[in-house]
C-alpha cells in the first residue's frame, strides 16, 4: 500500500483487549443451551501517532501475548502481513492453522482508514451500495407457557418495527419446529422474509425429513441444520429439499474456503467478522462471488462489530446482474444485550425503510465510549 508523503510514520505501541460481560434480565435459549449472560471482546490498538483503532472479536490469543513483537512496533499498514504471521504453527507434517484474530484485524483497518481520512469500506474495494438490508436475529426460546404464541407475538413486533426479514431459532424436535415456524409465518405473512437456525441440532437423516416438511413455509434459508464439519451430511441435504442451506459462522477463513466455498457445499456462506476480519473477509468476498455462492455475514457482538459488517456488506458484489437478484444482507442481532449499543456514541439501527446506511466518516466511523467499555469489562489484557 503506497502511503502519501505527508503521512507521519505510524507505529503500533500497545494493544488492549477488553473482555466484556453483561447479565440478562430474562434468560433465553436455543437448541443447545440457555444463557443468562452476554459476552464480547473489544480490541483497542494504540499508535504513536495518537490514532486509536477498535475492533470486535479475536485478538490472537496466547500466541500474541507470548510474542508481542508480532504487532508492537509495526506499521498498521502491514495489516495483511500481520494477518499471515499470526497463524498458530502447525506440526511437522501439516501447515500452520488459519488466523482467527478478526477483532485485531478490524482495529488495524480502522487505524488505516483514519490515517488516510477514508472510511474502511472505501479501502476494501468497489462500493456496490451505501445502504444495506439487515435481517433481524431474535425469536429465541424464552420461558413462555406457549412457545409458538410467544414467538408469533415477538415476530409480529419486529415486523411492525420495519424489518424486512427475520431469523428464528428451531432445533427443538421436528414436531415443535413445524408448529413454531407455522405460527411465526402466519404472524408475519408471506411478504416478510423468514429464515430458521437450528444451531447444529440434527443429524442428516432427521434434517432431511424435517426439511421436506419445512418447504411450504417459503424460508429464506436453513442455517446450521447439522454440525458445521458434517460435510458429507450437508452434501446429502443439498439433494434432499429445496430450502437454501447456510453455515460457517464459527469457522476460519481457510476452513471456509477449503470445506465450503471450493466444493460449493452450502448455498449461503455466513462467516463472522470476529473470526475472519476485514482481511479474510475480502478474500471470501471474491471467492464466494467467483463460486456463485451468496455471502451473508453472521453478526453476534457489539455495535462495533455491526458497523464493521456494514462496511464489509457495502463491498459485497451482487450474486447476479439481474434486476431482482437476491439482496445482499447481514445479520443484525436484536436480542437483549446491556452493552452492545452502550459502547459507541452513535445510534446503530435501521431506518424507516428497514435499511441501514454504511458509515461515511474515516475508519469505522464510530466513536467508542471508554466509560461504557470499562463499566462492562470483566478482564483486561495489555500487550506492549
Amino acid at each position: 500500500m503506497l502511503l502519501p508523503a505527508s503521512l507521519p510514520r505510524i507505529r503500533i505501541r500497545e494493544v488492549r483487549v477488553h473482555q466484556l460481560s453483561g447479565q440478562l434480565q430474562q434468560r433465553f435459549g436455543w437448541s443447545l443451551n440457555w444463557t443468562t449472560e452476554r459476552q464480547a471482546t473489544l480490541v483497542e490498538v494504540l499508535t504513536d501517532a495518537g490514532i486509536t483503532g477498535w475492533g470486535d472479536g479475536g485478538y490472537g490469543g496466547e500466541l500474541l501475548v507470548r510474542n508481542p513483537h508480532l504487532i508492537i512496533g509495526r506499521s498498521p499498514f502491514e495489516v495483511e502481513a500481520i494477518w499471515e504471521e499470526l497463524r498458530q504453527p502447525g506440526g511437522k507434517q501439516e501447515r500452520s492453522t488459519s488466523p482467527t484474530h478478526g477483532g485485531l484485524d478490524i482495529a488495524l483497518w480502522d487505524i488505516i482508514g483514519q490515517a488516510l481520512d477514508m472510511p474502511v469500506r472505501r479501502l476494501l474495494g468497489k462500493q456496490y451500495r451505501d445502504r444495506i438490508m439487515p435481517y433481524s436475529t431474535a425469536l429465541y426460546r424464552k420461558d413462555w407457557t406457549d412457545l409458538a404464541a410467544g414467538l408469533a407475538a415477538e415476530a409480529a413486533e419486529w415486523k411492525t418495527r420495519g424489518y424486512r426479514a427475520i431469523k428464528m431459532k428451531i432445533g427443538y424436535g421436528p414436531e415443535l419446529d413445524i408448529e413454531i415456524v407455522r405460527a411465526v409465518r402466519q404472524a408475519i405473512g408471506d411478504q416478510t422474509g423468514l429464515a430458521v437456525d437450528s444451531n447444529c441440532a440434527y443429524d442428516a437423516c432427521t434434517a432431511a425429513a424435517l426439511g421436506k416438511q419445512l418447504e411450504p413455509f417459503r424460508l429464506l434459508w436453513w442455517e446450521e441444520p447439522l454440525l458445521a464439519n458434517d460435510y458429507a451430511g450437508y452434501r446429502r441435504l443439498r439433494q434432499a429439499f429445496s430450502i437454501p442451506l447456510a453455515s460457517g459462522e464459527t469457522m476460519s477463513t481457510d476452513d471456509l474456503i477449503r470445506h465450503y466455498v471450493q466444493p460449493r457445499l452450502v448455498d449461503i456462506l455466513q462467516p463472522d467478522i470476529e473470526h475472519v476480519g476485514f482481511t479474510g473477509g475480502r478474500r471470501l468476498t471474491h471467492l464466494t462471488w467467483l463460486n456463485h455462492m451468496r455471502l451473508i455475514p453472521h453478526n453476534w457482538g457489539t455495535a462495533v462489530r455491526t458497523v464493521a459488517e456494514l462496511h464489509w456488506a457495502a463491498t459485497i458484489p451482487p450474486i447476479t446482474d439481474g434486476l431482482y437478484a437476491p439482496p445482499v444482507m447481514f445479520e443484525f442481532d436484536r436480542t437483549e444485550n446491556s452493552f452492545r449499543d452502550a459502547v459507541v456514541e452513535e445510534k446503530v439501527d435501521i431506518e424507516a425503510d428497514g435499511l441501514m446506511t454504511a458509515p461515511t466518516r474515516p475508519g469505522l466511523g464510530v466513536r467508542v465510549v471508554p466509560e461504557a467499555v470499562e463499566r462492562f469489562r470483566r478482564n483486561l489484557i495489555v500487550i506492549c
